[in-house]
This record gives structure tokens, C-alpha cells and sequence, in this order.
């Protein structure tokens, strides 16, 4: 194992120790990825709103299988 990939794997098991002892670090990037993927869909709808117009996007069903 290289010193590299050594000090990313260390620094990665600290992080996790410290976001499993200390929840308060662990509830702020929970929210923090929520906030992330809030934005993510927001411009996907806009993107979809700009491209397909918004008369045509309810004829858009995104959410078939």
C-alpha cells in the first residue's frame, strides 16, 4: 500500500469514527445532502421546463418505471 492511498484511508476511518461518536457532525451532513438534492431537483425541473415548455410538461410522465 503506498503512503497515499494509506493517508486517504486513514483520514477516511478517522472521519468516520468522529461522525459516529459526535451525531451532531453526522445530523448537519445529512443536511446538508438533503439541501444538495433539493437543488438537484429543482433544476432538473426547471431544465425539463425549459426544454419540453411548460404547456408540454404535464404530457411528460418522468416517473414511470
Amino acid at each position: 500500500m503506498t503512503t497515499i492511498h494509506f493517508s486517504y484511508y486513514s483520514a477516511f476511518i478517522i472521519s468516520i469514527t468522529g461522525l459516529s461518536l459526535h451525531q451532531t457532525h453526522l445530523i448537519s451532513t445529512l443536511l446538508c445532502l438533503e439541501t444538495c438534492e433539493a437543488g438537484i431537483g429543482l433544476s432538473l425541473l426547471v431544465a425539463s421546463s425549459r426544454t419540453h415548455g411548460s404547456d408540454h410538461l404535464q404530457n411528460l410522465n418522468l416517473l414511470q418505471c
